[in-house]
């Protein structure tokens, strides 16, 4: 199962090195409390004059005496003035020789950076040294947390040391980001030193507290001041599910600005400890990472179990026109990510990547001309039925495009050499040629653009099975014209005024009919029958298979903007093919007669319908069966940010549900909520099911708490989904979020993302 950890040391203490680093705040007053533990600290009031001149300080009071060039005692409504410090007390002491100020009893200070009260202050107005006690302090700072939210610091310490500007220490020292008044979670320390020249601060006998229970303990912690990376630990991400509890508790290594490391012990409580880690760099003309966990002794498995990922990018000359990368990805065994990942990245890590490519780009003959060489392998991880087709491997290929405008026409030559190799299918060269050139005639209602060209396939094959190595070329000729018009009317539509377009759309292509069942696949695949397929001169991808045309696609398409602000509200659309012969060909090369003389029709139709419905769906209609082929409609409902509803449905005549299932009919439902309930709770829900095998395919549920303006959260999620015909695998997530801070445990957010359509981490109310 994959986790993530959102507790992070550093942005907790980056948050501390803020203290001293104010700016401006706007502040909910209806999350203020009236007092409290972290009550509002109140800001130091200027006299109304002028700043004094030249960091000259100027005293004012109810009453002063004993004034003397050096020396000068005040009383009632004290206010001294320096420059942007102010202090306000009842009475003071101040030693103009040494710009001191004492204060024996309450007192406010405000400066650059911070506004204390406290009890007692001894303070160099000049040099900013001095020494406070029972002191109250809050920076207005402009930390964003992981809710993009600006935050406030603040804090209380017995007492406050201060050796300049940039050199504090804080003792017996307790601070937040919550709001005024706020103390539902704090961070306490024995000490804490910030030393901002160093960029370098230090806690001592830290721990984390959360109502009144202390949480996370660490002796010592050392962290830097302004964001900069710093070795140490970082927090530790724990989960569990089928495969049982698991934890890792990560090191960092900062090594240089421009790279680092992580090393990252991994515990499974089935399988046992896992070694981990990643490095990254970074340099003028290259970067990269690599990455990789070794678990040895696989108690369930009871085999090693390893997986390296390096993934490198590099430019070899000054003006960046000559690069090349390196994505190599490899796995131990077929089912690593089932086993350790989770659901996405079982799904994501199919066919891992061996890649090394070479490009270049630059100008040739007035046109713009781009090269490419790759070489290109994969690991295939099987599923339990080893139903996977591992595709081919190229080495290398060597593609170039050059492309000029002249006038109206757009001219294009592709070239492409490419060696495929496979342990058990047709290995062969291939070389394509296809230069081709576009006619451009538009304007404001419509357009014209021809298109001409030539496909030239050449193959050289090796011996297989039992037949010789051979040669055999396809040369045809392509031509498509594209054409459309655009036309407007103002309407009103809900009260609102619209500007709807109609605008019927003619796609004509023309190939003409080869054999190819000679020629061997290599990388072509038909692609799925949309309404942007219908626009498209070859239904296959690739440059194996190239179907016969001699047709003409026909669409229309409307949309509703609003008129004032260009917002596109509403699109629909629907388009069908219509052949003018029936010849055709298939995936396998082979010609057939294609008796009905046009194709499926195909629908679309989406949009912003209002500021909170918004709705989609597409529609496949079989002509030849007479039926629906496919279709999925959904729609998203959305309050505002905390609160969204969708439904989508689906239909489909042959689909895989899952890897290793033949193809079959598949009609499902998928929900997703999330919701508040009452007063901060908030239901997080979704379920995806099989209306045809009567199955559910995923499900997900779980809730979140989000505390009085957003100063924490709590959140716990199950989910249970479908690994194989007749397995299901089980996880769980449990995370408590603290606003600037982090959190602790693991997220689901990637799953709640792709569960529930526009999720969001919930925000104060």
């Amino acid at each position: 199962m994959r986790y993530f950890s959102l507790f992070r040391p550093t942005v907790l203490f980056c948050t501390l090195s803020l203290i001293f680093s104010g700016s401006l705040y706007a502040e909910d007053l209806a999350c203020q409390a009236a007092g409290g533990r972290f009550a509002k600290v109140p800001q130091a009031e200027t006299s109304g004059l002028p700043i004094p001149p030249n960091s000259a300080v100027r005293l004012t009071a109810d009453e002063v005496n004993g004034v003397s060039s050096q020396q000068a005692n005040a009383a009632g409504d004290v206010v001294v003035e320096r420059d942007d410090q102010v202090i306000n007390a009842h009475q003071i002491q101040y030693d103009g020789g040494k710009e001191e100020v004492v204060s024996p009893d309450a007192f406010r200070l405000r400066n650059s950076t911070a506004n204390i009260v406290g009890e007692r202050l001894q303070y160099n107005i000049a040099t900013q040294e001095g020494k406070a006690h029972l002191v109250r302090f809050e920076n207005d700072g402009s930390l964003l947390d992981d809710y993009h939210r600006i935050v406030r610091f603040q804090g209380e310490a017995k007492e406050m040391h201060m050796f300049g500007k940039n050199y504090y220490r804080l003792n017996n020292v307790a601070v937040n980001t919550c709001n005024a008044g706020d103390d539902s979670w704090y961070i306490e320390a024995s000490e804490l030193d910030a030393d901002q020249e160093k960029n370098i601060g230090v806690a001592r006998n830290a721990r984390l507290v959360f109502k009144g229970v202390p949480i996370v303990y660490s002796p010592w912690l050392d962290f830097p001041l302004n964001g900069r990376r710093k070795s140490g630990f970082l927090s530790p991400t724990f989960g569990g599910g089928t495969e049982g509890f698991e934890a890792a508790i990560p090191y960092y290594f900062n090594l240089a600005p421009n790279y680092d490391a992580t090393l990252i012990p991994h515990y499974y409580s089935r399988r046992g400890v896992a070694w981990g880690g990643e490095t990254r760099y970074l340099f003028e003309n290259f970067g990269g990472k690599l990455s990789g966990e070794w678990l040895p002794k696989d108690q369930l498995a009871k085999k090693d179990r390893k997986v390296i990922h390096l993934q490198h990018n590099h430019t070899l000359n000054r003006s960046g026109s000559l690069k090349m990368g390196v994505d190599y990805h490899q796995a131990g065994d077929d089912n690593h990510y089932r086993d350790l990942g989770g659901r996405l990245d079982s799904a994501e890590n199919v066919n891992l990547n061996r890649q090394v490519w070479l490009s270049h780009s630059g100008r040739l003959l007035g046109g713009a001309i781009n090269s490419r060489l790759n070489v290109q392998r994969y690991q295939t991880l099987q599923d339990e039925h080893r139903t996977l087709k591992e595709p081919y491997r190229l080495v290398p290929q060597l593609s170039t495009q050059w492309t000029n405008n002249i006038d109206r026409a757009k001219i294009s030559v592709l070239g492409q050499l490419t060696r495929f190799e496979h342990r058990t299918l047709q290995e062969g060269t291939r070389e394509v040629l296809y230069p081709s050139v576009r006619f451009d005639f538009s304007n404001q209602w419509g357009f014209i653009r021809p298109k001409i060209g030539v496909h030239a396939t050449a193959y050289q094959l090796d011996n297989y099975q039992k037949q010789q190595g051979h040669s055999t070329t396809r040369v045809l000729p392509i031509l498509s014209v594209d054409s459309g018009i655009q036309l407007e009317r103002e309407t009103t539509l809900f009260n609102k005024s619209l500007t709807q377009t109609l605008e019927p759309r003619l796609f004509y292509t023309y190939i003409p009919t080869r054999e190819q069942n000679h020629l061997p696949n290599f990388d072509s695949s038909e692609n799925t029958f949309t309404y942007e397929q219908l626009f498209r001169e070859n239904r296959f991808s690739g440059h194996d298979r190239i179907n016969a045309a001699n047709q003409v696609s026909t669409a229309l398409m409307t949309r509703f903007y609003e008129s004032d602000t260009g917002v596109e509200r509403f699109r629909a659309g629907v388009g069908q093919r219509f052949y003018l012969k029936h010849d055709d060909v298939d995936l396998t090369g082979s010609v057939k007669f294609r008796q009905e003389n046009r194709s499926d029709v195909v629908a679309l139709l989406g949009g912003h319908i209002t500021d909170k419905f918004y709705v989609q769906g597409d529609w496949h209609y079989n002509e030849k069966q007479k039926d629906t082929e496919s279709y999925t409609a959904s729609v998203l409902y959305r309050h505002d940010d905390n609160k969204r509803l969708s439904l989508r449905v689906g239909y489909d005549r042959s689909s895989a549900w899952y890897s290793g299932v033949e193809k079959d009919e598949l009609k499902f439902i998928d929900a997703g909520v999330q919701w508040p309930v009452y007063k901060g709770l908030s239901v997080i829900a979704r379920q995806n099911y099989s209306l045809t095998h009567h199955k559910t395919l995923d499900s997900l549920a779980g809730f979140q708490y989000d505390a009085k303006c957003g100063c924490w959260n709590v959140k716990a999620v199950a989910q249970r989904y479908v690994t194989d015909v007749d397995k299901t695998k089980n996880a769980f997530f449990v995370q408590l979020q603290f606003r600037g801070l982090g959190g602790l445990g693991s997220s689901a957010d990637d799953e709640l993302r792709r569960a529930i359509p526009g999720y969001r981490l919930i925000d104060k109310e």
